[in-house]
């Protein structure tokens, strides 16, 4: 899986795509003209764009390399461990507790309250 932004996708090819059309209507500066940007088209490993100017003219197509990222989005797994570890956090701060007021001999009474 890949990821663009907040989203995955399953191939490298939808990751490309998702990446292309964030660009799509853009208007760029190339030199002393302005461009809108269009995609031409779309491979694994490129994105091919066409730069049509804004006063009109014609085109420039460019193609850049491409390279999916891999998806790092946190699963359900992710979140069932974190959870425990959180968990087994507030475990060992009471045991902590327990212990510390065990060796005072605070095992009863008001614990300080008036």
């Amino acid at each position: 899986m890949f990821q663009v932004g907040a989203a995955c996708y399953q191939t490298a090819t939808e990751a490309a795509h998702a990446s292309a059309s964030d660009q799509i209507g853009a208007v760029v500066q190339h030199g002393a003209s302005a461009y809108i940007v269009n995609v031409a088209s779309v491979a694994d490993d490129s994105i091919t764009y066409s730069l049509l100017p804004v006063g009109g003219g014609a085109a420039i197509v460019t193609v850049t390399p491409y390279s999916a990222q891999p998806c790092g989005l946190l699963t359900v797994q992710d979140g069932l461990s974190m959870g425990w570890m959180v968990g087994a956090a507030w475990v060992g701060a009471y045991a902590l507790l327990f212990v510390t007021r065990a060796l005072r001999g605070d095992t009863g009474g008001d614990y300080g309250n008036a």
